[in-house]
């Protein structure tokens, strides 16, 4: 009867082997529980991220539509003295200059239009300059803001009067009036993580 009531102790009880599959079974189980977990954080950072940098070229995509959409035909005479003209692009790099209305009309600034230029620094940030257009030049302080990082390109095109797109304004070999605006303006952005977005802007009719 005793012998019975040992050998049924040794077969309730685990070996040391089924201890150690259980630990590693456990421990397995721990690691693929922590890489999941990891992986979801991981997609949600990722996901925020997108989200935030989503908001930041949709409140750029604001910024240049208010802007573009209170174009003037209005020249501007810079420090030079020289007649720059109401719209006018930088051929040789990305380079943006117009007039703009609907800003306050305040005693420095009766008229309300200021002179907008938008350019790429050399962080490639897409950055805007504004200054009333009376009363400065070009190379004064101005305000300046940055509109969005991590910019590649930045492509314009126009359409001219013969209804052709230039990436000039003014358009190369048409005559045209200093105070002329585009009839259209395509705009993309071209960002350094490849992402690329055109947004098409209707004009102001202008003499």
């Amino acid at each position: 009867m005793s012998r019975l009531g040992r050998r049924q102790g040794r077969e309730d009880g685990f070996t040391l082997i089924e201890v150690m599959v259980s630990l590693t079974i456990m421990a397995f189980m721990s690691v693929l529980s922590y890489q999941a977990v990891d992986v979801v954080i991981k997609v949600n950072e990722r996901s925020r991220s997108d989200l935030a940098e989503e908001a930041k070229l949709q409140r750029a995509w604001q910024i240049i539509g208010q802007d573009l959409l209170h174009l003037r035909p209005r020249t501007f005479v810079d420090e030079r003295g020289s007649i720059e003209s109401a719209y006018l692009t930088d051929p040789s790099e990305f380079g943006l200059r117009f007039s703009r209305g609907g800003g306050p009309m305040i005693r420095s600034n009766p008229s309300g239009v200021r002179r907008i230029a938008y350019s790429i620094n050399e962080d490639q940030q897409l950055q805007r300059k504004s200054w009333a257009i009376t009363g400065s030049t070009r190379d004064s302080e101005g305000s300046r803001l940055l509109i969005l990082n991590g910019v590649e390109e930045i492509l314009l095109e126009h359409l001219t009067p013969d209804n052709s797109y230039d990436a000039n304004w003014p358009p190369l070999n048409q005559n045209v009036s200093v105070n002329s605006l585009p009839k259209m303006i395509r705009l993309t952005i071209r960002l350094v993580d490849n992402t690329e977005t055109t947004v098409l802007f209707p004009g102001v009719i202008s003499n």
